[in-house]
Order: structure tokens, then sequence, then C-alpha cells
């Protein structure tokens, strides 16, 4: 009786650990919008127990631990900065509309405009690109448009 081999555990890419550190980076950003913890208190707590977590039955890859804290602790030092280049990106809501961007869409462009300026050594495609499947792990197609229409022109500010 021959038992065939067992596949080799691919181990993830960086790309793969990337991607996984920028999607909890933005879970953590956005609830750090509803309970304001503590920045080193919130890194711990998604280093230590949000990785490994299953989405749809599908273990999530370990994330980039360094870029997990570089994006959350980025963001928390320069809000004010990265709201300001945000806002002058932003198409206008309709005049009276009073509608301002969500939470959650707000977590993810603040994290990424904290990226296309801080990591300057990282195409910024690349960088869009992740957080376009972030944002496609949250939302449809509209909302992915609305983040790719606001991202594109700051990091052509950003990066001139």
């Amino acid at each position: 009786m021959s038992s065939a081999p067992a596949e080799p555990k691919q181990e993830p890419t960086g790309g793969a650990k990337a991607l996984a550190a920028r999607l909890l980076a933005v879970q953590a950003l956005y609830q750090n919008q509803q309970n304001q913890k503590p920045v080193d208190v919130l890194i711990d707590e998604y280093l230590r127990h949000r990785t490994g977590m299953e989405i749809d039955g599908t273990a999530l890859t370990a994330p980039d631990g360094m870029l997990l804290k570089k994006i959350i602790s980025g963001v928390h030092e320069r809000r004010s900065e990265l709201e300001g280049i945000v806002k002058a990106n932003l198409k206008r809501p309709q005049e009276g509309s009073g509608r301002e961007i969500e939470p959650l869409l707000k977590s993810i462009i603040m994290a990424a405009t904290y990226e296309l300026l801080a990591h300057q050594d990282i195409d910024f495609p690349v960088i869009i690109n992740d957080y376009l499947h972030v944002t496609h792990a949250f939302y449809d197609k509209m909302e992915a448009g609305l983040v790719n229409g606001v991202l594109d022109p700051i990091a052509r500010q950003l990066r001139s």
C-alpha cells in the first residue's frame, strides 16, 4: 500500500503578510475610533489575540508585525496631518447632504494615506492595490471605487 507524500506546507509570502497586517491595522484603527484604547494596548491586542483569526472558514495569514505596529502608531501620531491630506482629496458630498465618510472607510483611507506618506520605499500601486483588497473584504465595488478615487490623487501628490 503506497501513500501519497504529504504536500509541503507553504509559508506565506511577504506580500501576504503585508496584506494581513494592513487588514488588521484597518480593523484596529476602526476599533480605536469607537473605544479610544491606548495605542500600545491596541497593538498588543491585535498581535497577541487577533492573529490566526478565520474569515469564512479560512485562517488568515499571520501579519507582518512590524508593519502592523508602524501603521497603527503612524496613523495615531500623524492623525491631523493625514486628515488634512484626506479632506483635501475627498470629493465634496452634495451640498446640504451632511454626509461624512463612514468610519471604516475612513480607517482604510487613513491607513493607506499614512503608508503612501511614510513608506516611500514601497511602490504606490502596491499600497493602493492592497488597500483595495482590504476594502473588498468589507464592501462592494462602489466603496472600492471611492477608495481608489481618493488614494490615486493622494499618491500622485505625495510621490511627485
